[in-house]
């Protein structure tokens, strides 16, 4: 850390309010991505053999391969699309015979997710190998066995060569199958101004770009979201406060807005009799109007257990399309995502349900941190996230 700071500091003697920004960057968990192949492979510590170019070549080949879904219409390409993000820039994933995940789960990004260290929403698989196998079998997505697959590629003559040079010899199985994709998704790196800025290239920048990247920092958000990937080092219970209207209220506040919204209910006091404060806050929290009716209607629950009884069917702070809640051990825990060229992976969250960035990002302030994010800082967390939008890498030459 100090050898590089001293190099920062020699490319650039006058920017110390940079500099400050750059150590906390560091500080916080915060770190570029590799420039070149060697570099890949101290941070995946891996070697050479385990990601070779010709493993890569096979992997990228069947990473394309439409023979590895049942149906042949559809490949781990489709839905993780380069163009968009590396995701499929729906609510759901789509799979096989147009089937929709049971769970309405969305698609997560394969670019970058080399750097991860937890796979699939709920985190239950530890290797992006094992990952790589789930979607092939899974029968809403390409729904093909083990069997078929091997079968279908080693009659396809122009693989024999490939898993001669990936493997030593042409014998397809299943693991390599899952090896050589997950191998070629390992490349899949993208690097953007960001990771510039972090080398000390301060220009690289805008002022507005900077601001984001403190506020990401110092509001919390580096806690879950750290490392080379921006997330995808662990699981993390979501949502923590149920809704920020009460997890930012004291429980004494709380119960008299309660009171409130209860002697309403009951024709004891009209809707005119709340305050603005207290309009906004059940518009704002549990509750929305519904003009037609002139009512309010109960959406979600509280976090204060003591205030109000939880609903294990809408838990989230937006619709809980899908039923999914996390791991179950430890429960309602969910893999933090990557948030690399994250302003292209719209929808979000788990279900998509969220449209945009702007509301995700709010969203995550208030029930994950606690803070209410004023519209200046968003817009400057965004102005940052984009600064760390990157082509991918080319680690194939």
């Amino acid at each position: 850390m100090k050898y590089i700071l001293f190099i920062l500091l020699v490319i650039n003697l006058f920017s110390n309010d940079d500099l400050k920004l750059v150590e906390l960057a560091y500080d916080s968990g915060l770190k570029p991505v590799p420039q070149n192949f060697e570099s890949l492979l101290k941070d995946l510590d891996t070697d050479a053999d385990s990601l070779s170019k010709d493993k890569i070549k096979l992997g990228k080949k069947l990473f394309f391969e439409k023979d590895l879904s049942l149906a042949k219409d559809i490949s781990c390409a489709s839905c993780h699309n380069f163009n968009l993000g590396g995701a499929d820039a729906k609510p759901t994933a789509i799979g096989h015979k147009n089937q929709e995940n049971p769970f309405h789960l969305n698609t997560p990004t394969v670019l970058n997710t080399a750097f991860s260290k937890k796979f699939f929403w709920n985190g239950r698989s530890q290797t992006l190998k094992n990952q790589a196998k789930g979607p092939l079998q899974a029968a809403f997505e390409m729904s093909i066995t083990p069997a078929l697959a091997e079968k279908r590629i080693s009659q396809n003559k122009a693989y024999k060569q490939m898993f001669i040079d990936a493997f030593g010899n042409d014998e397809v199985t299943f693991e390599k199958i899952a090896d050589a994709i997950s191998t070629y998704e390992k490349i899949l790196v993208t690097r953007g101004r960001y990771d510039d800025y972090l080398l000390g290239y301060f220009d690289k920048l805008t002022q507005n770009e900077k601001d984001g990247l403190k506020i990401f920092i110092t509001k919390g958000c580096v806690g879950c979201h750290n490392g080379i990937g921006l997330g995808g080092q662990a699981l993390r219970k979501f949502p923590l406060s149920y809704h920020t209207v009460w997890s930012m209220k004291k429980p004494k506040e709380i119960k008299e807005l309660l009171d409130k919204y209860n002697k309403y209910l009951s024709g004891l006091s009209s809707f005119k009799s709340l305050n603005k404060s207290d309009v906004k806050a059940l518009k704002d929290g549990f509750f929305t109007q519904i003009e037609e009716k002139k009512v309010l209607k109960v959406m979600r629950s509280s976090a204060c257990d003591e205030c109000h009884e939880k609903s294990t069917n809408d838990i989230f702070p937006f619709g809980n399309r899908g039923g999914f809640t996390g791991s179950q051990k430890p429960k309602g825990y969910f893999r933090v995502p990557l948030l690399r060229n994250v302003v292209d992976t719209k929808p979000y969250f788990h279900n998509g349900e969220v449209k945009e960035l702007k509301d995700a990002i709010k969203i995550m302030g208030k029930h994950q941190v606690r803070i209410d994010l004023s519209d200046d800082e968003i817009e400057n967390i965004i102005a940052f996230l984009k600064s760390v939008n990157g082509k991918i890498l080319d680690f194939t030459n």
